[in-house]
């Protein structure tokens, strides 16, 4: 996507700043560069970040830091930062582990945080404020009341038959809560990205063609779904506040898996294709083998874990709470 600044024709120009300028960042994630090295990641529950060796792609230091509840509110709408005083000494503390010198990050922003669609168009058009004009009408058809400060970017991925248009939407002011905590630190938000789908760039997508890739975090969970190697669809659940705790594990899992079982029986009656293997990454601190067996008893398909998919020589159970920032950074 073009670094140039566009003006869009239904908005103004003050919110044609803000898409460009998240356009600015978040291009980079579809990109998957190489150009920083290090990486941070905010969760309702922890904090993690990695340093890297890009050339050599491996990790240099790494941290993951629990985040006691309360402080981070995941949410597209509302504030997301609840206690900055404490998430600044987290990062803080973070930051002392791995002893970094540079200034520029990239950032996962809370799953919650952000939403993310994927559009099919028959043709698309040439100009980028015409595109950028049919995205936000189809977002907005989804979203009918669509805030003004939205940032918004979008991969074209070309299908058989036609144009596949994945598009991510944030709100300004939620960033801005980030960036400026960031900026107390004398750090710089130069890529924004997502969790589910930086992971899934660690997915082999050649030699297991129809998957499901699922994401779970303390307060939600996600779906990513290739099929013939290319997305298909991306869904997002929360838990929700009845099951956000740490006595309701029977619960999310009942939910996760009438989710994927919904999910299953729509490729199959839609497209006739069947998930060959579904992969797991459970963001959770200390249950994650507990829910990754009961998952593996109720789902009736090949289940691997995402620390599979690494060949990094670090504790398995960091792997698999950093393999969103490795996915976004090596």
């Amino acid at each position: 996507m073009s670094n140039k600044k566009n003006k869009e024709i239904p908005v103004s120009e003050m919110q044609d700043k803000q898409t460009v300028l998240f356009k600015d960042k978040i291009k980079d994630y579809f990109a998957r560069p190489r150009l920083y090295d290090l990486g941070i990641q905010i969760s309702s529950h922890y904090i993690s970040g990695i340093q890297v060796l890009p050339k050599e792609g491996k990790i240099k230091r790494h941290f993951v830091l629990p985040l006691e509840g309360g402080a981070i509110n995941s949410s597209f709408n509302k504030k997301n930062i609840t206690n900055s005083e404490l998430l600044e000494n987290k990062i803080k503390e973070g930051l002392k582990k791995i002893n970094i010198n540079a200034h520029n990050i990239v950032f996962l922003l809370p799953e919650l945080s952000q939403k993310a669609f994927i559009f099919n168009f028959d043709s698309f058009p040439s100009s980028q404020q015409e595109r950028e004009y049919f995205i936000r009408f189809r977002v907005n058809k989804q979203m009918p009341l669509l805030p003004d400060d939205i940032r918004l970017s979008f991969d074209i991925r070309k299908s058989n038959r036609s144009k596949k248009i994945l598009t991510t939407i944030a709100r300004s002011c939620v960033i801005k809560e980030y960036e400026n905590l960031f900026g107390k630190l004398h750090l710089k938000v130069r890529v924004v990205g997502i969790p589910s789908l930086s992971v899934s760039n660690l997915l082999n997508k050649e030699s297991e063609k129809d998957i499901m890739f699922i994401n779970v975090e303390e307060d939600s969970f996600s779906l990513v779904v290739n099929i013939d190697s290319e997305i298909a669809l991306y869904r997002q659940k929360p838990f929700g506040t009845s099951v956000n705790n740490h006595n309701s594990e029977a619960q999310k899992i009942r939910h996760i898996v009438q989710e994927v079982k919904n999910t299953v029986n729509f490729f199959e009656d839609r497209d006739k294709k069947r998930i060959s293997c579904i992969i797991i990454r459970l963001g959770l601190l200390g249950r994650e083998e507990e829910m990754f067996v009961s998952l593996k008893e109720k789902l009736h398909y090949p289940l691997k874990k995402i620390e599979s998919y690494l060949d990094i020589n670090i504790p398995l159970k960091e792997k698999e709470i950093l393999s969103p920032l490795i996915g976004q950074l090596l």
